[in-house]
């Protein structure tokens, strides 16, 4: 098959900034939001059954859908080049745009609360809403935080500056340059560049990788700036909570994610119970890396002399083997996404770094990635395509219950991961398989521990700030080293002082997502239970799988897995993936003892 490494965003979108149809698609927005206000504004507060209720949702879904095209195009831009200052404009004219638009919606949270709570529950259960019940169930829970028209007017003006505060954090970090020398030569790397080389076989270039990332870091002009911005994302989050009255600062990540609050605490808890795992595996692997003492620029460091190289075409043969091992749809939609050219794989200057898979109602799914041709890099293509396949499935969900609560979305994803690492297991030698293990514990507790100590942190942050104090970079470089220390114990050296910990500022789900990365947390837990009822039952599990997948958000996560006989407010839930997990590293332990 042909391999695609860029977006092809003239198929799908415009041909340029300057194509007459995105300026006539980007003129259209308002005055579609101006028709449709005029027309429900009033008519909505006088709705009198779950038909016209549900006649309401299908055309603002619709307006949705038309409208956001050209958003989504400039966003795709941004994401390829996070310093080209035609699209940063751009970007901030459809902020500013939908600023405005939003103001001219405000009328549908307040007819919401003239419906009242009772009355839309009770709507929730007729055949007319059928298809958008746990939105309505959703919207009549979140009325209890809806303030007065005028209220929110004011708060949805003020999102503007304040919503700037996440650009910066991708525009500065975007900007960095990060130098190293290799070989007697100076090059200067991006950021996905740069921090792949954590993972490198030499000890010397895992520390100048460190030392280039800190130097880049540790500026003072960029502790200052983000430190600012992140305080400012603080003091935006607690005023919310001020006003909305929730009752602890994770709340509404909560309320989004259609978790209670006690599920939360329990998820966070079981882990943080668990934390002894992770210097248990960094002490085995100190002594399988003949180390005397394990750095925190080694924490990544393979086992293997030499990094196992996999070109993109290589690792995407892989990736596809395993997907038609699994499931026919699972595999064609992974060639499919290719040979469309929705993909963009490789790292560039400027380009935002990390990966991610965008996909809404009734459009294409888009994949970046910055693939370094390395083995490591394969199961990150898994990952973005198991999202992509996600937003497939679940377009037979309405709009208004598309998108997965962020808990579940991680779900194929990880599960795609899973699938793929048994595959390369399967290509391993016994002398690789100590690395190939010690990859799969790492990667575990990446997305199961690292993420549970980044909301720790978060959660500390937050209700410092709420609680009145002020806080400035100093205190976050302290609470970092604090929350790291709770999870490594004894089993690291840290090069920096506690002072100097950037790690926080370098997280951006930290400054444009507070609370999200418990969503890695939890999604991982739950594949590690889904995967345990693959092995048991075999090809009979698939369609229960992809049923979940399909579901979309048309039902709440802890009702939607209870059918599959999960409990997630039982810490039996949380204990059984992470007694799989422990099982791993006592075998990790066996390789490195005996």
């Amino acid at each position: 098959m042909p391999v695609k490494t860029e977006w092809d965003l003239k198929r799908y979108f415009y041909e340029s900034l300057d194509d007459p149809k995105f300026q006539s698609d980007l003129a259209d927005v308002l005055p579609k939001v101006r028709e449709f206000a005029r027309k429900w504004s009033e008519k909505l507060k006088r709705v009198g059954t779950p038909e016209e209720l549900a006649t309401f949702i299908e055309e603002e879904q619709t307006l949705s859908e038309s409208i956001s095209k050209p958003a989504y195009y400039v966003s795709y831009l941004e994401s390829l080049d996070t310093q080209n200052s035609r699209v940063l404009k751009a970007q901030g004219e459809i902020d500013v745009m939908f600023i405005e638009a939003g103001n001219l919606l405000l009328f549908v949270s307040q007819a919401w609360k003239e419906i009242g709570y009772d009355r839309l529950l009770e709507w929730s259960k007729s055949p007319a809403l059928a298809g958008h019940a746990n939105a309505v169930v959703h919207t009549a829970e979140s009325i209890k935080r809806i303030l007065g028209e005028k209220e929110e007017y004011v708060l949805n003006v003020k999102s503007r500056p304040l919503g700037t505060a996440g650009a910066l954090h991708d525009e500065l970090v975007g900007a960095l340059e990060f130098e190293i020398e290799e070989d007697g030569e100076k090059k200067i790397l991006t950021d996905a560049e740069i921090r792949a080389l954590r993972e490198s076989p030499s000890r010397e270039i895992r520390k100048k990788a460190f030392e280039s990332i800190a130097a880049a870091y540790l500026q003072k002009p960029v502790q200052i700036a983000l430190g600012a911005s992140y305080s400012g994302i603080l003091k935006n989050w607690s005023s919310n909570l001020t006003l909305r009255g929730y009752s602890s600062v994770m709340e509404p990540r909560n309320v989004s994610e259609e978790l209670e609050n006690e599920v939360v605490e329990l998820l966070l808890s079981e882990v943080k119970r668990a934390y002894p795992l992770f210097p248990r595996y960094l002490k085995a692997k100190k002594k399988l890396l003949g180390l005397d003492s394990l750095k925190n620029y080694d924490v990544f460091a393979p086992l293997s002399t030499s990094e196992t190289p996999c070109g993109l075409e290589e690792g995407l043969a892989l990736h596809l083997q395993t997907m038609k091992d699994f499931d026919a749809e699972f595999h064609d939609y992974s060639i499919q996404i290719f040979e469309s050219g929705r993909v963009d794989a490789f790292p560039k200057k400027g380009k935002k770094g990390g990966a991610f898979a965008s996909y809404s109602k009734n459009s294409e799914s888009f994949v970046l990635l910055n693939y370094t041709g390395k083995l490591l890099d394969v199961p990150t293509l898994s990952h973005e395509l198991g999202h992509a396949i996600h937003g497939k499935l679940s377009q037979i969900q309405n709009g208004s219950v598309f998108d997965s609560p962020l808990c579940l979305a991680e779900t194929a994803s990880i599960f795609s991961e899973m699938l793929l690492s048994e595959k390369i297991r399967e290509r391993l030698d016994e002398k690789d398989y100590a690395g190939f293990l010690s990859n799969e514990i790492s990667d575990a507790f990446s997305t199961i521990f690292r993420q549970i100590q980044y909301v720790s942190f978060e959660k500390r942050a937050h209700e410092a700030v709420h609680s009145g104090k002020e806080l400035t970079y100093h205190d976050y470089n302290q609470m970092w080293r604090e929350e790291q220390l709770a999870m490594s114990a004894d089993a690291v050296e840290y090069e920096l002082p506690a002072s100097e910990e950037f790690g926080w500022s370098s997280i951006p789900h930290v400054f444009n997502s507070p609370f999200y990365c418990y969503a890695y947390s939890f999604g991982h837990l739950l594949v590690l239970a889904l995967y345990q009822r693959y092995q048991e039952t075999g090809k009979s599990f698939v369609e229960g799988y992809k049923d979940i997948l399909r579901a979309g958000g048309s039902v709440r996560p802890k009702e939607l897995l209870a059918k599959y006989g999960f409990d997630i407010s039982r810490p039996e839930f949380y204990r059984l993936g992470l007694s799989i997990l422990e099982k791993k590293v006592e075998e990790f332990e066996a390789l490195a003892y005996n």
